[in-house]
């Protein structure tokens, strides 16, 4: 549900190693069409919420009970971080394990709604990574096809790859570069035996 305006909560004065946890420093995200994003915590959680563009702000994350305090330090990997602004949707990541994977949600920017979970998705990561107008995923555990999708319109095209060669523990660590050249999508990745090889997938006539 969409919540009432209120005052801002960033700190815990019971136990001050909640606020120095790291949990979130609070800061107020801007978005493109005037929506912004916020953490807030106290000693019982953290939540993050979207004030939408109508004004109306709705809890869209939150941590909270007996795994709180143990877990509130972790926000960075556990919590919602946006990826990226779409359109329509936010793109979040969250549950990031020590050495990944992560899962990551599209949240409706209007309502707040989430939309789907995707699990981890393939792309360069540097940072948050960099994301395009679509995002790239394997379409089941069968690991031999990807998807490319773009968010705003819907549109999904589909790539054949051989399973064999995602046969790792994370199969989208597999990739190692993921670009755009020229209108083309490049998806770089290695081979057991030293070799690379690149995916080549051309956007011009694949359009969103």
């Amino acid at each position: 549900m969409f919540t009432v305006a209120q005052l801002k909560q960033c700190s815990c004065t019971i136990d001050k190693s909640i606020s120095e946890s790291g949990v979130s420093n609070c800061q107020t995200t801007r978005l493109s069409d005037g929506s912004s994003l916020y953490y807030q915590f106290n000693c019982d959680s953290v939540w993050l919420t979207l004030n939408n563009k109508l004004n109306r702000k709705r809890v869209i994350y939150v941590l909270k009970g007996e795994d709180y305090k143990d877990l509130c330090g972790y926000n960075f990997r556990l919590g919602y971080q946006l990826a990226k602004e779409y359109k329509k949707y936010l793109l979040f990541r969250s549950g990031c394990g020590a050495n990944g994977p992560c899962n990551f949600i599209l949240i409706d920017k209007l309502t707040g709604k989430k939309v789907k979970e995707f699990g981890e998705l393939i792309y360069n990561h540097q940072g948050m990574g960099h994301f395009y107008k679509f995002v790239i995923y394997f379409t089941s555990d069968r690991l031999n096809r990807l998807a490319i999708h773009y968010l705003d319109s819907g549109k999904k095209y589909f790539i054949p790859v051989n399973p064999v060669h995602f046969n790792n523990a994370i199969p989208e660590y597999t990739f190692d570069d993921v670009t755009i050249q020229q209108s083309k999508l490049l998806l770089k990745y290695g081979l057991i035996n030293g070799k690379t090889k690149i995916i080549t997938f051309n956007i011009s006539t694949h359009p969103g």
